[in-house]
């Protein structure tokens, strides 16, 4: 389950979608799109643009090792490193919204 970052009414960000590759590193798929929130859940995702990101080995095994949260309780194993490759490009620049 994707988590959406909301940006302005009805548009979202997100990261869709990642991969780790052979050495480490972490491919991921950040979007922009419209979306409806009916009730903190958005439904009806259009993306408009979407471009791949990369995190070094480096960064990929400070998300991989990162210590759990109050925030990870209750979400899947994917939920808590779409939210932590999110923040990670955030804090990074990588992404601005």
């Amino acid at each position: 389950m994707t988590t959406f970052n909301k940006i302005l009414n009805p548009m979202y960000s997100a990261i869709a979608a990642y991969s780790t590759q052979e050495d480490g590193s972490i491919n991921a798929k950040y979007v922009i799109g419209t979306g409806t929130d009916n009730d903190g859940v958005v439904t009806d995702f259009t993306p408009i643009i979407s471009e791949y990101k990369w995190i070094d080995v480096e960064g990929a095994k400070a998300i991989n090792d990162a210590p759990f949260t109050k925030d990870d309780i209750g979400k899947t194993p994917t939920q808590i490193m779409l939210s932590r490759i999110y923040a990670y490009l955030k804090e990074n620049g990588q992404i601005v919204v």
